[in-house]
């Protein structure tokens, strides 16, 4: 008999963002915020749709960074405390990244006048993808930073 164990993986990125958390937290929450800076630096045609709401589904379309083709995420807020805290799953089309059944995990945390943001994503299968998702959200929170500022 053979048994093989995936092993999940996890990352975790974080900036301070020079913005109050209210401002930040919108960012994040309102689709015509998101659409702004969404993605890695070669994401363009961010289309963000979102039920916000415990149960609530999100679908953000895009043309992808890797390969120039349409991707899309997808997933359902299992967690929203405003300011402080958003849950939400993650599945993405992708066939070079391919995430599913991910979890997101992104914390608001009041620096004085400024935002700490820390994404955290689990579950991730290949270190390819983890990698990947690393470099997008890394580059997201640095627009974010440029959005908000």
């Amino acid at each position: 008999m053979t048994s093989t164990q995936a092993q999940s993986m996890t990352v975790e990125v974080s900036k301070l963002i020079s913005a109050p958390v209210e401002k930040v937290y919108r960012a994040w929450t309102e689709p015509e915020q998101m659409n702004k800076w969404f993605g890695c630096n070669r994401v363009s045609g961010v289309q963000v749709r979102q039920d916000f709401r415990i149960g609530g589904e999100f679908r953000i379309e895009a043309i992808g960074c890797a390969d120039n083709k349409p991707k899309v995420v997808f997933g359902t807020f299992k967690k929203i405390v405003p300011n402080e805290i958003l849950v939400f799953s993650w599945s993405n089309t992708s066939e070079e990244f391919p995430a599913k059944d991910t979890l997101v995990t992104v914390e608001f945390t009041r620096k004085g006048d400024s935002t700490l943001v820390t994404v955290k994503h689990t579950n991730f299968v290949l270190a390819e993808t983890a990698q990947a998702h690393n470099m997008g959200w890394t580059e997201s929170l640095d627009k974010l930073a440029e959005i908000v500022a």
